[in-house]
């Protein structure tokens, strides 16, 4: 397994690029505002964690193309959450679309508990990538397959609540380090949510007290995109897991 500050290091530099494309994707008329408020955004990014907000226009609207695809509108009043960047805003809405929106004014709301996370969208993005070419797999799906692993066949049996495959999954995360680590970890993260707390905690039940340490370190990593504090969240909306995995005093 990578160290956990390597893994850290890896998906600050990942989360920039991956903002930076997604900033180069925003709308021409918004393009010198937003260059102008890079300065701003990059003095900043660190001075708040991720937080709820909502739109400062009470009557404003926002699109927002979701990772993996499909748009969704954001609107005045409603709460999502919202992750600072360098160029802009990563948001996660209610509705299992996640994306980034660039020069929009938020109403910050740092005292709202945070919002579980809906990541139910990926379980048809890891069934359409069952098939995918080699340069298609990533540094996870890359490393499992030089194992004779198919990665998103096992995710998708995973996110069906195969324990088999859960346990291989999260065993053979736990052997990865760099890149693949950082990818399978999110994944990881990311399957935790769309299994449940309820069915997340029989198959930890049911595994040894070694696979369960090597889960808590891949749920508490870091690499849990966006809460940058995972414990406190898994507590309050995965208490089943939390106590099998971390116990009542933590």
């Amino acid at each position: 397994m990578c160290a956990t500050n390597g893994c850290r290091f890896i998906k600050s530099r990942n989360k920039i690029a991956n903002q930076f494309r997604s900033f180069l994707r925003v709308k021409s008329r918004y393009l010198l505002a937003s260059l102008a408020a890079f300065a701003l955004f990059h003095s900043t990014a660190n001075a708040l964690n991720e937080c709820m907000a909502t739109l400062k226009d009470p009557h404003g609207s926002v699109d927002v193309s979701c990772d993996g695809g499909g748009t969704a509108t954001l609107r005045a009043g409603e709460h999502f959450l919202a992750d600072r960047g360098p160029y802009g805003w990563s948001v996660y809405l209610n509705s299992g679309c996640n994306g980034f929106i660039g020069k929009v004014d938020l109403q910050l709301l740092p005292n709202e508990p945070l919002m579980k996370l809906n990541y139910d969208r990926q379980k048809k993005l890891w069934r359409k990538w069952q098939s995918a070419r080699d340069d298609q797999l990533g540094e996870a799906g890359s490393a499992f397959k030089g194992r004779g692993l198919n990665y998103f066949e096992i995710l998708t049996a995973a996110s069906n609540r195969d324990k088999k495959a859960m346990a291989r999954f999260f065993s053979a995360c736990g052997e990865m380090d760099g890149g693949a680590a950082e990818d399978c970890f999110g994944n990881g993260w990311e399957l935790f949510h769309v299994v449940g707390d309820e069915s997340f905690a029989r198959f930890l039940s049911g595994q040894s007290a070694e696979m369960r340490k090597e889960v808590a370190g891949i749920l508490s990593s870091g690499d849990t995109d966006p809460i940058s504090k995972p414990k406190p969240y898994i507590k309050r909306y995965f208490p089943k897991t939390y106590r099998i995995l971390f116990g009542k005093g933590q």
